[in-house]
């Protein structure tokens, strides 16, 4: 644990101040000399930092840049969204949730809590999979047909309840069907006792680079109420993606 702060230490020294050598970062740290060297060579190989090879001295590289900047977007996507999920959570009464899509699996970001007693609840940070979750589905349904192709062959498709769909066939099927009608439901293929509607967000350039969905407990929303869900949240997630510069 102390190496990994003061690796951290190291970072964020190189990010602040100007270049530095392992004499003048060691002395600054208080830490050995073989240890800064170590330090270094792991920031290196990461990509987090570079050496000059004239100066000797080390530099946080843009990839420190990059990774602000990807926290500002989801930061500032966040506070965008925001508005509306709680505009549908006061229409709707159930449990809305804005999720990413990170390492093939599905990543609530956000959400605005049903104030009804029975709800649903799986916390912020979570991670679900895609291929059973109505907020999955609309990522994977808008990948490239090659990583569509990657996600198949590299995922196992578990069954949680008897209505999830294993079959990478019947799974590229209802993905067609999420494409053409621009939303997706999981109609309890997670949890006997959970039915849900999502739709994307997209970015200027058309990419879905999040999504919304409305969730709740099948006891509750019936199939027929979740369809209801349909034209408001298709609505929401396009005036949203409208604010992100896409159409």
């Amino acid at each position: 644990m102390r190496s990994t702060i003061k690796v951290f230490q190291v970072l964020e020294t190189l990010c602040m101040d100007n270049p530095a050598g392992v004499a003048e970062l060691s002395s600054r740290l208080a830490v050995k000399r073989s240890s800064m060297h170590r330090f270094l060579s792991v920031l290196t190989h990461q990509g987090y930092v570079e050496k000059n090879a004239n100066t000797g001295k080390y530099c946080a590289t843009l990839k420190v840049f990059q990774l602000g900047v990807s926290v500002r977007n989801k930061l500032s996507l966040i506070h965008l969204a925001r508005p509306y999920m709680e505009e549908l959570g006061r229409k709707f009464h159930e449990t809305i949730n804005l999720s990413l899509f990170i390492e093939n699996s599905v990543v609530v970001i956000d959400r605005v809590e049903s104030l009804e007693t029975l709800r649903i609840d799986h916390g912020i940070g979570r991670r679900l999979p895609a291929y059973c979750t109505a907020l999955g589905k609309v990522f994977l349904a808008n990948l490239a047909k090659e990583e569509l192709e990657k996600y198949c062959e590299e995922q196992k498709l578990q069954a949680f309840t008897k209505r999830t769909v294993t079959s990478s066939k019947e799974l590229k099927r209802d993905l067609k069907s999420v494409r053409e009608e621009g939303f997706a439901i999981d109609d309890r293929e997670v949890d006997d006792g959970i039915r849900c509607i999502s739709a994307p967000i997209r970015d200027g350039s058309g990419k879905v680079v999040a999504a919304i969905s409305i969730s709740g407990p099948s006891t509750r929303v019936t199939l027929q109420r979740l369809k209801s869900f349909k034209r408001p949240i298709i609505n929401l997630t396009a005036e949203i993606s409208r604010k992100l510069g896409y159409g």
